[in-house]
């Protein structure tokens, strides 16, 4: 038997047990969960560095992971720390990058409290977990939050805005929830209060941490189902901005005859506003940062969503006034988007 007639034989249990498909993976699920299991809970950081802030009897921290394939420490995420800084938060930065050169972590310290670079495994999920493991009294920490580098900002002070995730309210807060599959809090932001960080499941499930690199296995488990795996233990979540919240404001928009019948929209924007209405019409859950993303920073919402520029992955017309809808609320120096934007990008003018 020749090496393709091997190769076409192992084709189907590859494809079964180790190939992605848009979370219905199931085998090549368990096969990750598996070899997880195996490993066990064990942190995968490589190394850390000590940054220029304190970290020492912190009681409110902020772990931010980042990922670059070149291992790069952008202009827009050092100004991330400085906000999460200036909002009383010492910063863990995990870096999941493949490289991580010195003279990046050595900008990077400069910012931080603590920089760690780790293999990425378990995805941001993983980094998180290995990240709040670094803290170094967990049981003298008030708070947590968790947050990525996949948004550009905070376009307003984010020490406001913490505040009023009431820790009577809710013990986990997110910026914005969504419908996707179930109800959960979106990850790309959550704030985890002392109730919550100090729950037997909660810490359990530090303890037992699985690094599974499944991606859909990680967008099922912990994207989603984290809000219900919190909530059975008795916790309370809750979004800042709440999705169905941003509807209503949305169809109150449209039932006025007049918003459609401006002659300055484009065929483009009357068919994403048709979409979205039948969407609403429907109980078709939106991604509130897609397509609420103008609304939601005119509203005092601290972030845009990197893939809304990098992406437009639902066609969102007049993109290229991303640094208007700014500018209108904000005095964020945007120069830092475009750097990075230029920097990343390729076939695609924003």
């Amino acid at each position: 038997m020749g090496i393709r007639s091997i190769l076409r034989q192992l084709k189907w249990p590859y494809w079964l047990f180790f190939a992605e498909r848009d979370r219905k993976d199931y085998g090549a699920q368990a096969a990750s969960w598996a070899m997880a299991a195996l490993l066990g809970p064990r942190s995968v950081v490589r190394t850390t560095r000590p940054g220029a802030l304190s970290l020492t009897s912190a009681r409110d921290i902020a772990v931010l992971v980042t990922y670059d394939p070149k291992g790069r420490v952008h202009d827009f995420l050092l100004q991330h720390m400085d906000a999460l800084a200036k909002a009383g938060r010492a910063v863990i930065l995990v870096s999941n990058s493949p490289k991580f050169p010195e003279a990046e972590q050595e900008k990077a310290a400069a910012r931080c409290a603590l920089v760690a670079w780790r293999r990425n495994r378990g995805y941001d999920f993983g980094a998180w977990r290995d990240g709040l493991m670094l803290a170094p009294d967990y049981d003298a920490l008030d708070s947590v939050i968790f947050v990525n580098d996949s948004v550009y900002g905070p376009f307003q002070p984010l020490g406001p805005i913490l505040k009023r995730m009431d820790a009577g309210k809710a013990d986990i807060w997110g910026l914005t929830d969504n419908w996707d599959t179930r109800w959960h809090l979106q990850s790309y932001f959550t704030l985890y209060r002392r109730a919550a960080l100090q729950h037997p499941d909660v810490r359990r499930m530090w303890r037992e941490w699985k690094h599974v690199d499944s991606k859909s296995w990680v967008i099922r488990n912990r994207e989603i189902g984290m809000a219900a795996l919190l909530q059975r233990a008795g916790l309370r979540c809750a979004a800042l901005w709440p999705y169905r919240d941003l509807v209503k404001a949305f169809t109150r928009e449209m039932s006025d005859g007049a918003f459609l019948a401006n002659e300055a929209l484009t065929q483009g924007e009357r068919r994403l506003l048709a979409l979205m209405m039948d969407l609403v019409n429907g109980g078709a859950p939106m991604n509130p940062t897609h397509f609420f993303w103008d609304a939601l920073i005119l509203d005092g919402f601290p972030y845009l969503k990197r893939e809304v520029l990098t992406v437009n992955p639902i066609g969102m017309p007049h993109l290229y006034d991303w640094e208007r809808v700014i500018h209108a609320v904000s005095r964020y120096d945007t120069s830092m988007i475009e750097r990075h934007l230029r920097a990343i990008l390729k076939h695609r003018v924003v």
